[in-house]
C-alpha cells in the first residue's frame, strides 16, 4: 500500500494505491500542480482498508479466484455452496465449545472447510474449464422418448430430453 500526499497552501490531497506504478504516476501528476510539498509513503494503510480488501478477496465474485469461471450462474452456485458449508461449520463450532470431543470435530470441520475453499479457488484459478457444463449432458432419469396421442415418439440422437428442454 502506498500513500501519496500533496500539500498546497489551502488544502492537502492524499490518495492510497495498491500498485507502485499508479502511486508514482499520481505523485508526478500532483507535483505538476506546484504543491508546496509531496510525500510518498510505503506500507501505510488504515485498518479499514485492509479489512475491506480482505473481504473483497473472498466475497467479491469479480475479485476472488472464481472470477475466471466464465458462467456467472456457475460462479454464483459455487459461492452459495461455499457459504452454506461455512454456515454449517461455524454453527457446529460455536455451539460446541463446552464439550471437547464435539469441539475437536468442529475444529476438524473448520480446517476441512478452509481446505475445500482453498482447493475450489485454486481449481478455479488454474483450471476454470472444470466448472463448465458439458453440452448434451442429461441425467439418467430423463426420458429418451415422448408419448404423444397414445404413441411413443423417440427423441433425436443429440436431444438431451427432459421436460424443460
Amino acid at each position: 500500500m502506498y500513500r501519496v500526499t500533496a500539500f498546497f497552501k489551502t488544502h492537502k490531497v492524499s490518495r492510497l494505491f495498491d500498485n507502485l506504478y499508479d502511486a508514482i504516476d499520481y505523485r508526478d501528476i500532483a507535483d505538476a500542480h506546484y504543491p508546496m510539498k509531496v510525500t510518498f509513503e510505503k506500507g501505510v494503510a488504515p485498518m479499514r482498508t485492509w479489512v475491506v480488501n480482505c473481504w473483497n478477496v473472498v466475497m467479491d465474485h469479480e475479485k476472488n479466484p472464481l472470477s475466471v469461471i466464465p458462467d456467472f450462474s456457475t460462479r454464483h452456485l459455487i459461492m452459495q455452496v461455499l457459504a452454506w458449508m461455512w454456515c454449517i461449520v461455524f454453527g457446529i463450532t460455536v455451539g460446541s465449545w463446552t464439550v471437547f470431543g464435539i469441539s475437536a470435530v468442529g475444529h476438524v470441520l473448520l480446517l476441512g472447510a478452509i481446505a475445500i475453499t482453498v482447493a475450489t479457488f485454486e481449481t478455479a484459478k488454474r483450471k476454470p474449464a472444470v466448472f463448465n457444463l458439458r453440452r448434451g449432458y442429461h441425467t439418467p432419469g430423463r426420458s429418451r422418448s415422448l408419448w404423444i396421442d397414445g404413441r411413443r415418439v423417440l427423441l433425436p440422437k443429440g436431444d438431451p430430453g427432459g421436460e424443460h428442454e
